[in-house]
């Protein structure tokens, strides 16, 4: 993946051109299955190793921290150095004095050089900046999928499957799963068309329509010991199951 990133362009993000690298693109990529890719994702994401872009795409924080700082300096470097040893030795007269030497005077034939060569380097300088799209403020860009619906996300639960166990607590682990999945839906649609969150709800109560007919999930197949698993929204959320529902290896018993 840090090679595709590395490909990238902005540098860092996990595109190929123009088009974004989802976990299923990802998967195929480099040969490992959806749960898979999905459950090493939640993995980097929950430590804090990438960010979404405007875009949808992955970005790595510490790659696109890393190129900003190298242009900063590649552009420190073209205008001579530390900008601001330059700027001290202007307003402290002591040290001006100090460093002030006499020059030798230049021929005519080096004065003209020196002169047009400082012309150059001035527009040279002056026509290139440092490209600050990729440098993004704190915390990342924002991203522009809407906020997550936590209350929106349980209703629809609660209407659709009845029979599966309420939820009753709603911890800072069952949030982060629901904004993990949340996030991967809203970027997965937003590919199409502009959206708002109740295009997202949308997308989740056909979900749970989804899981209401799977016998497996809602408890109607009973298994050797003659109990009946139930799936719950937790267990729902968690990325190897999440991505085992939509490809539907819960539905083959029905």
């Amino acid at each position: 993946m840090i090679c595709y990133m590395h490909e990238g362009n902005p540098y860092g993000h996990l595109k190929v051109g123009n088009k974004v690298i989802l976990p299923p693109n990802l998967a195929s990529m480099v040969g490992a299955t959806l749960p898979e890719v999905v459950g090493w994702l939640d993995e980097l994401n929950q430590a804090g190793v990438y960010d979404f872009a405007e875009g949808g795409e992955i970005y790595s924080k510490r790659m696109v921290r890393d190129e900003c700082l190298r242009n900063k300096r590649a552009e420190g470097g073209k205008l001579g150095g530390n900008p601001n040893l330059k700027v001290n030795l202007e307003v402290i007269p002591e040290v001006q004095n100090k460093v002030k030497q006499k020059p030798t005077p230049p021929s005519s034939s080096s004065s003209s050089s020196s002169s047009s060569s400082s012309s150059s380097s001035s527009s040279s300088s002056s026509s290139s900046s440092v490209n600050t799209n990729i440098c993004p403020p704190d915390g990342g860009p924002e991203v522009k999928i809407p906020d997550c619906n936590h209350q929106g996300v349980k209703d629809l639960y609660h209407l659709h499957l009845p029979t599966l166990r309420k939820v009753e607590v709603w911890n800072a682990a069952r949030q982060g799963y629901l904004r993990q999945r949340w996030r991967e839906v809203a970027t997965e649609l937003a590919q199409t068309k502009p959206i708002d969150g109740n295009d997202v709800l949308s997308w989740w109560a056909e979900f749970f329509k989804h899981i209401g007919q799977s016998k497996f999930l809602v408890g109607k197949v009973n298994s050797k010991d003659g109990r009946a698993f139930t799936a719950d929204l937790e267990w729902i959320l968690k990325p190897s199951n999440f991505a085992k529902i939509v490809e539907g290896k819960y539905h083959g018993a029905n």
